[in-house]
């Protein structure tokens, strides 16, 4: 299956999901997404109310997918027959909320996937109010498995990996990553997709939150590690990118997969509980 990924590549306002839902709207609403069959629409890391809401985190975040923010995500794929996926501040009882990624198409709510690694160091302050994930984040969609991480999550190759040992043919990857941090994300990129025979999706935000400066760069790259599609940096852009959505093709010539002794993995169970 021939699947095709628009990377939404928008600058958020903060704590302002009114006007973000505006943006979101009128992109799923372009003429070459409805004409593109099979287009997932993605859009950066807490697109919906901006990655820098501080405190409004708590007001602003809901149960996905029954809240009203979720649910006009649900009529925006509805109206304009689309898919896309979006971040969105999560809650899942009082006062524990998740960054995550919520997946819906023209049918509804098809999945979400919560951010793992919460980072809490130089420019960064989420564990103020964010929990860390327990589980790996791959939803059963309509084409096929496809797994979701959120920026930071990218730094550990363990995800990526899990992704595509679970069956996932495409890791979706949305961001809110500053400019400090691009050099890490344009090497990660094609060494998860070719070290596991992955295709990969990445779209950041761009433009100025409070003093952050976010470099956009989004990518699509196949499972060869070939880059498909590159966004300008530091604007907002829009590219569509076909993928293919069988990467068996490209394992005999890289079988990392294949080729890793289970052993491995029990090790490096074994050796990380006493981290």
């Amino acid at each position: 299956m021939k699947l095709n990924i628009a990377a939404a590549q928008i600058q958020s306002h903060q704590a302002d999901p009114p006007s973000n839902l505006e943006t979101i709207s009128k992109i799923c609403q372009r003429e070459d997404v409805a004409a593109a069959p099979n287009t997932i629409v993605v859009f950066p890391e807490l697109a919906v109310t901006g990655y820098l809401m501080h405190d409004d985190a708590f007001s602003l975040a809901e149960e996905v997918p029954t809240g009203p923010l979720s649910q006009k995500i649900a009529k925006i794929a509805e109206t304009n027959n689309c898919y896309l996926v979006v971040g969105i501040p999560e809650i899942s009882v009082p006062g524990v909320l998740y960054n995550s990624a919520v997946f819906f198409g023209p049918e509804g709510f098809i999945g979400k996937g919560r951010k793992i690694f919460i980072p809490n160091h130089s420019v960064f302050n989420e564990r103020r109010y964010f929990r860390s994930a327990t589980t790996i984040n791959v939803v059963e969609s309509p084409f096929g498995k496809i797994g979701l991480q959120i920026c930071y999550d990218l730094f550990s190759p363990e995800i990526t990996r899990a992704h595509a040992l679970l069956g996932a043919h495409t890791s979706i990857c949305i961001s809110a990553s500053p400019g400090v941090r691009r050099q890490y994300f344009e090497s990660f990129l094609p060494a998860r997709a070719m070290e596991n025979t992955i295709n990969m999706v990445y779209v950041n935000q761009s433009g100025i939150q409070d003093d952050l400066i976010f470099w956009g760069g989004s990518e699509v790259r196949n499972a060869t590690g070939k880059q498909v599609i590159k966004l300008k940096y530091d604007e907002p852009d829009f590219g569509i990118a076909q993928l293919d959505t069988d990467v068996r093709t490209a394992r005999p010539f890289v079988p990392t997969l294949r080729d890793v002794p289970p052993w491995i993995y029990s090790e490096l169970e074994k050796e990380s509980q006493g981290l």
